[in-house]
């Protein structure tokens, strides 16, 4: 009886881990295309490319509402460190979001949803137009996020290429 329970609970989480997967898959955005990670001096930095059909796939996702990835470029980002303190970090002063036309735009604002000394997590937005208020090239192929000044470790680049659905 006691195996039969433990193949229960172990199939169960492999179909619930289809299941979300799948949800991905089928809404057009899978977690992997979504998805960068950069893990340097101690501070693990994950970012989600946010799109309206990532938020159709997690409905319950704590930035469901306070962005709006149709009117501006989003990104989930969480931080995580076992040492120091990542409160005083400045998403809006320190990142930056290029693409290979060249193009650079600053965030507008952060949208925190867990903002403790070892972990934080929330959205960063960007504005479409780039600093000298031009659109951002719809012909892009790539967008990269780069994170300055982050735990006195080198600068991160995380790099998406498009279109990410």
């Amino acid at each position: 009886m006691q195996r039969n329970t433990s193949h229960g609970l172990s199939a169960m989480l492999v179909a619930g881990v289809l299941i979300v997967l799948s949800a991905h898959a089928a809404a057009g955005q899978s977690p992997a295309q979504a998805t960068r990670t950069d893990a340097q001096g101690g501070i693990t930095v994950k970012v989600v490319f946010v799109t309206s059909t990532y938020f159709r796939a997690n409905p319950t996702d704590p930035l469901t509402g306070k962005v709006d990835p149709e009117r501006n470029i989003v990104f989930a980002i969480t931080l995580d460190t076992h040492s120091g303190d990542l409160s005083k970090f400045d998403f809006v002063k320190n990142v930056t979001l290029r693409n290979d036309r060249e193009q650079q735009v600053t965030p507008s604002r952060w949208v925190a949803t867990a903002d403790g000394a070892h972990h934080r997590a929330g959205g960063l937005v960007f504005s479409r137009t780039d600093q000298a208020g031009r659109a951002l090239d719809a012909q892009a192929k790539v967008l990269e996020l780069i994170v300055r000044d982050l735990g006195g470790g080198p600068e991160r680049t995380l790099r998406w290429t498009l279109p990410v659905e």
